[in-house]
Formats: C-alpha cells, structure tokens, sequence
C-alpha cells in the first residue's frame, strides 16, 4: 500500500510540474531586443562565403550584446542604444558583404526589426 501510495504521488508531483512550466512560460514577458539570426540560412540567401560567414557572425554576436545591453536599459537610453547597435551592425555588414548582398541584408534586418516592433 505504502509503494502504491508513493508512486502515486510522485507521478503527481511530475505531472503537475509539467503542467505548471508552460503556464510561466506565457506569463513571462517575451524580449523584444534579443535578436537571433539562423546564419546558415542568412548565408544561403545571401550566397555568402565562408570568411563572410565568420565575420558575420562575430559581427552577429556584437550586436546581440549590444542589443541585450539596450534591454537592461531604460527610457531614453534604450532607444538611444538599440539605434547605435543597429547603426553598428549595419556599419559592420556594409564592409562585410558586397552591394548587392548589403540590399539583401537590409531588408531582412529590416524585416526582422518591424516584426519585434524596434523601429529605427
């Protein structure tokens, strides 16, 4: 009886942690300001080379701190500093990649920034 009784709790245990983990989830704020790339596909679009995909993502791993220094911010700070890594990145990109793939960066920047409602 003692076992049976055991083991019925710990399968409740179990199972009621699995069904609060999702609940904290959604009640955690979702951050706007941290931003990951997929840099595989990025340099597929882009056709990029191997030395363009390692300075990119260097250039990637600058602006994600950056962009995470920004979110500890506050108020006017946090614009001013998610403008200047966004400048930065784009700035960096620009000597990176030729014309043609700097057009294309832009506008996945660009698309990626409206859908997490930073603006710049």
């Amino acid at each position: 009886m003692k076992k049976v009784f055991l083991t019925l709790v710990a399968v409740m245990a179990v199972s009621v942690s699995m069904v609060a983990a999702p609940k904290a989830e959604k009640n955690a704020e979702p951050t706007q300001y941290t931003i990951d790339f997929n840099s595989r596909s990025i340099a597929r679009y882009l056709s990029m080379s191997y030395d363009q995909v390692a300075e990119m993502e260097l250039v990637h791993d600058n602006f994600s701190r950056e962009m995470k220094k920004a979110e500890r911010a506050n108020g006017a700070d946090r614009e001013k500093l998610t403008k200047k890594a966004i400048l930065r990145d784009i700035s960096y990109m620009r000597t990176i990649l030729s014309e043609n793939q700097f057009r294309k960066y832009r506008t996945v920047l660009n698309a990626t920034m409206h859908n997490r409602g930073l603006e710049f």
